[in-house]
């Protein structure tokens, strides 16, 4: 949230909300975020809302979202897209299923009523994004290994583990391959050179280099996979309090832990049809199994990305979770 910290205010602007009862209890909060790389984009002057919390109560709900829709009014927006917090690159969208399941690390929750106050307030669906899940023991079809021994023996494509001592060079090819195989894709903004690097600062941390794979063709990068461990289940034993004794139990824990997710995949569209995704998904596949990982989850896809939706159905993933992003005219 904070404009010097958060390379993302260096072109977007963000006013926060609150909702208060006659008790001065805070009730309701929301973000009103006016993301000019969008409208360059798409060509549309949409605004977003994002960072929402509410009692469950419509007259609340309504206030927060009139409010937010008042700031991008006058940032000249037309309509009213959320939530995402703060862009799509980061989480976005309700949880619309099995709210039961604790969330995977960087993947949105919410309470099942928030829908309802959405559809409330006039909100429509503008797009659901997806979640798959497999299993360790998961058997993948025989298409699928006959790609992968396909791929194996072109001499042209090769992949190597994502490197920590070229971490700098390591990002600034995933970036550019990510910005260049989603664009054109519902609501993509370009990650900047500066918010790809706070993301990766952020996730060396804690991230198993096993996961994180860069592909080539012709010794050129076209494709990567970034998948990191779901770090969920150590924070929701600690209940969230790191400090001062959680970060002790954080750090003999990490190595444990159960889960994982592929948080980005892509690969440049001129290399899709030579069996790159499916060399990618097996490098992660052979860590998986020789941790003690128990499962994986795939997203989040979205529902008209059906190239990649064939792909990870095609591999025999289950269909775990939707997400809901709307949309109001204003």
């Amino acid at each position: 949230m904070d404009p010097e910290h958060n390379p993302f205010f260096r072109y977007a602007r963000l006013r926060l909300f609150g909702a208060f009862d006659s008790g001065r209890r805070l009730v309701g909060r929301i973000a009103a975020i006016h993301n000019p790389l969008h409208e360059r984009e798409h060509g549309e002057a949409a605004g977003f809302f994002g960072f929402f919390e509410c009692i469950n109560s419509n007259e609340v709900a309504q206030s927060l979202l009139e409010a937010v829709g008042s700031f991008v009014r006058t940032c000249g927006c037309s309509c009213l897209i959320g939530p995402v917090n703060p862009s799509t690159n980061d989480e976005s969208g309700l949880l619309l299923d099995n709210f039961n399941e604790r969330p995977t690390f960087m993947t949105n929750y919410c309470h099942e009523y928030y829908h309802s106050l959405f559809t409330y307030c006039g909100f429509r669906k503008a797009i659901d994004t997806l979640s798959y899940q497999a299993e360790t023991a998961h058997i993948f079809p025989g298409k699928y290994e006959r790609v992968l021994n396909r791929v194996l023996q072109n001499p042209t494509v090769s992949v190597r583990r994502f490197s920590r001592a070229k971490a700098s060079g390591d990002i600034a090819i995933i970036r550019e391959i990510y910005n260049l195989s989603f664009r054109g894709t519902w609501g993509f903004v370009p990650l900047s050179e500066a918010e790809a690097q706070q993301f990766a600062e952020s996730f060396l941390s804690f991230a198993d280099l096993d996961l994180v794979w860069l592909a080539y063709c012709h010794n050129e990068p076209v494709g990567f996979i970034l998948g990191l461990p779901d770090l969920n289940e150590i924070l929701a034993r600690l209940n969230g309090r790191l400090y001062p004794f959680g970060i002790l139990k954080f750090l003999t824990q990490r190595n444990r832990i159960n889960g994982m997710r592929v948080v980005a995949f892509g690969v440049l569209p001129g290399y899709r049809s030579i069996g790159i995704e499916t060399l990618l998904v097996n490098k992660v596949r052979e860590r998986i199994l020789t941790k003690v990982y128990r499962s994986g989850e795939f997203s989040v896809v979205m529902e008209d990305n059906h190239r990649v939706r064939n792909l990870v159905e095609g591999f025999g993933f289950q269909l775990r979770k939707r997400y809901r992003i709307y949309r109001k005219e204003l």
